[in-house]
């Protein structure tokens, strides 16, 4: 009788490698270090493409053209990952700097956003990067006070805890 193998040698090597990994941690009280590769799948990565204005600003002149500013914002997080609150959070930091230069509207909007994964899936914290930029102006008209494209922004489902935020402007 012969047998016949029903997955490739790796995938048997992986399952091996989990099953001694979960007996270690269940019955012996300690991880058991697994050879981990970085993969694209690794990371969430999600963008606004093209710079752009808010409908609502397109058919106004602004009286003022300010200069172009960048805002960065790193966050920690359990549980999930809600991109558009933290979007949100990070184009109201660029706001305020904005504030701070004489300008009331962003305009020509561009933001990404990265989402690594933990390492291993018992501890869910995500680490979020976002690169939030737009150009300073002054207007008669008030900003839109939401970040452009939220619809393309990725996330991970879950209840989000933010642990952690280290802004840069």
């Amino acid at each position: 009788m012969a047998f016949k193998l029903l997955a490739t040698p790796q995938v048997m090597l992986d399952v091996c490698a989990r099953t001694f990994t979960n007996f270690c941690r269940n019955h012996l009280g300690f991880y058991a270090q697994q050879h981990h590769q970085s993969t694209k799948s690794d990371s969430i990565e999600s963008s606004s493409g093209p710079a752009r204005t808010h409908p609502t600003l397109l058919d106004t002149k602004p009286v003022t053209y300010g200069p172009r500013v960048a805002h960065k914002d790193k966050f920690i997080c359990k549980g999930g990952v809600d991109a558009v609150k933290l979007l949100d959070v990070s184009r109201r930091g660029l706001y305020s700097t904005a504030k701070e230069m004489g300008g009331n509207v962003l305009l020509e909007e561009q933001w990404d956003c990265k989402i690594c994964h933990p390492r291993f899936h018992k501890h869910d914290r995500f680490k979020v990067t976002i690169h939030y930029s737009a150009q300073v102006a002054r207007s008669p008209r008030p900003d839109a006070q939401k970040p452009i494209e939220a619809a393309a922004a990725k996330g991970v489902k879950g209840l989000m805890t933010v642990l952690d935020r280290q802004p840069e402007c």
